[in-house]
């Protein structure tokens, strides 16, 4: 039986005495998971993102009353959690206590801002959110379809409300520019084009299980066909006038956060929430151009290695003009991509000690968002319910290269996102929270390390696909760049364009807009594949002949995601107890 002690009395018993008692560590785990499944209740969405499907019929309430009883949920946590004395606990419950407190924080402090600024985007916005959760929920008996439909039928509701949080973010002032929502509007326009016969929305109700009865079939579909046409079409038509009228009308004029009052705050802000530091603007963009300078050199020598005598520039013209270079339609991308996973998937144990299991899969992203959203992934359900994804970008394949498609599929999938998700679900004797949590810095700082292993792993036979894996690296460092340029130093969009086009002419320029549209999350994937390379440095350097790969691999995953000051700490104790 587990031991369940009341919240109440838990906090009594810190308060009694003088001196401030030790927490049971038992008492300890009942507090995480207590809060654990009150953000549930109050994140729905969250909820079905995970793989946890109690909630599956309504949507978070985004009413202002709902959205004040889950930030007072989470202060009062943080003040309970502030509370609890360490003395006693273990290593582990010590870092579990720490790293609640450090995500409570984070959240509290960004929260106004991704409520009111993020929720208009290309990527994670309002709007590509329903598509994401309905993704996400299972369809397997009449109780899932059941589920689906209440969602459905709730999308008028869901969108009232999130009209009325776009009125607050205007009447503060809190707006995108123009060039995002042009892309938003596009977005909506292509989901109200399309039909009950093919929308996204209703994948599941034209492909029903073999065992659900033919009666259920027809009514659900029936009913699916009726929510859609008479529920969200109407909805989505008072989303894309709202957007595409008043809020377009009130958007600012420049394109960077700084422009906005209290703009370098909040560009701090989120510099702080999606790198886990608290380096400077200043800091990043030098430290921005220095990578792209050393990248480019290393780049320069692995281009002569093809025979190519010219410059990157003219390289990368001639890359462009090879028709060997690109696909001929997404469903050779796509099988490109499955192969690289394929070859990958054997050699992992060669560098991994915990392997989790790997249910996912590659497809393309839809076509109503594929234009303004970069490829991404998911990872499966801790219970193998809900496979893991490798959504790809497969638009216009003929100008794609094949070249950067190794180091895509090592970033994405395997060793990337889709295994590093699975193994931090599949941790046991941890908090709830701490299998599902994550930021940017960790995840996709990882995600970025992973694609330097692919000479471990069967892949960068030849220049080319090295090429391809540097190009993606000097990308990420162009980010730095570009991204505090736009929102530091109030560059314009055109002035970002100009450096993509120097330092990363094989990007689309949807890249630029979307780092517009989501300040500092670009800046996380350079800053966390820096200190983890730079942890495994120094861990070759202490440990010398006694350095095991599979073994630091292990340390960097073994805790889930972490902000990189405490992964940092868990390596330093690793490198000392190894020596």
């Amino acid at each position: 039986m587990r031991l369940r002690l009341p919240l109440l009395g838990l906090i009594a018993c810190i308060a009694v005495g003088s001196a401030r008692a030790a927490v049971p560590a038992a008492s300890l785990q009942v507090f995480f998971h207590d809060a654990f499944e009150e953000r549930l209740r109050d994140s729905p969405e969250m909820a079905t993102a995970i793989g946890r499907h109690d909630y599956d019929d309504r949507w978070n309430d985004w009413s202002v009353t709902g959205r004040a009883v889950a930030r007072r949920h989470l202060e009062q946590r943080l003040r309970q959690a502030a509370a609890l004395p360490t003395a006693g606990l273990s290593a582990e419950d010590r870092l579990s206590l720490r790293l609640f407190r450090y995500v409570t924080e984070q959240e509290l402090a960004a929260d106004d801002l991704e409520t009111h600024l993020l929720r208009v985007q290309a990527l994670y916005g309002l709007h590509t959110r329903v598509f994401m959760v309905l993704d996400r929920m299972p369809a397997r008996t009449v109780a899932d379809y059941e589920r689906q439909l209440a969602r459905l039928r709730a999308v008028p509701a869901y969108v009232d409300q999130q009209l009325a949080i776009l009125d607050e973010a205007r009447a503060r002032g809190l707006v995108q520019p123009a060039v995002v929502v042009e892309r938003v509007v596009g977005q909506i326009e292509k989901q109200m084009e399309q039909g009950p016969e093919d929308s996204a929305l209703l994948a599941a109700f034209r492909h029903f299980p073999a065992g659900l009865p033919s009666a259920d079939q027809q009514r659900l579909r029936a009913q699916a066909t009726a929510a859609f046409t008479q529920d969200f079409l109407p909805a989505w038509h008072r989303l894309h006038d709202y957007i595409a009228g008043p809020y377009r009308a009130a958007t600012r004029p420049a394109v960077g956060i700084g422009s906005l009052p209290d703009g370098r705050a909040y560009y701090q802000t989120l510099i702080r929430k999606l790198t886990t530091t608290d380096r400077t603007p200043e800091d990043i963009h030098a430290l921005g151009l220095k990578e792209v300078e050393r990248l480019e050199t290393a780049m320069t020598a692995v281009m002569r290695e093809t025979g190519f005598q010219g410059t990157l520039a003219e390289f990368a013209r001639h890359l462009e003009e090879s028709p060997e270079q690109h696909f001929r339609s997404r469903d050779e991308m796509l099988a490109y991509c499955r192969n690289i996973a394929k070859i990958v998937e054997p050699e992992l144990p060669n560098q991994f000690k915990r392997m989790p299991v790997l249910i996912f899969g590659i497809r393309a992203i839809p076509e109503d968002r594929e234009q303004a959203m970069a490829s991404n992934a998911q990872p499966p359900t801790a219970d193998g319910s809900t496979p893991g994804w490798f959504n790809l970008n497969t638009y216009q394949p003929e100008k794609q290269f094949r070249m950067d498609k190794e180091a895509l599929t090592l970033h994405e999938a395997v060793p990337g996102h889709v295994f590093q998700g699975a193994v931090a679900r599949s941790l046991t004797g941890l908090p709830d929270f701490r299998r599902y949590y994550g930021n940017s810095a960790y995840a996709e700082g990882w995600a970025l390390y992973a694609e330097s292993l692919g000479g471990d792993l069967g892949l960068y036979k030849d220049p080319y696909s090295r090429f391809g894996q540097l190009t993606s690296e000097r990308f990420r460092a162009v980010r730095l760049v570009v991204d505090t340029g736009i929102h530091a130093y109030g560059w314009t969009r055109e002035q970002a364009l100009a450096y993509f086009r120097e330092h990363a002419p094989e990007e689309s320029p949807a890249e630029v807009d979307r780092y517009i549209a989501w300040p500092a999350q670009a800046l996380a994937y350079k800053l966390g594949q820096l200190e983890i390379r730079a942890l495994r440095s120094e861990a070759e350097a202490a440990l010398g002949a006694h350095f095991d790969v599979r073994e630091f691999h292990d340390v960097v995953l073994r805790d889930g995601v972490l902000p990189l000051a405490l992964l940092r700490e868990q390596v330093e104790r690793y490198i000392r107890s190894a020596r």
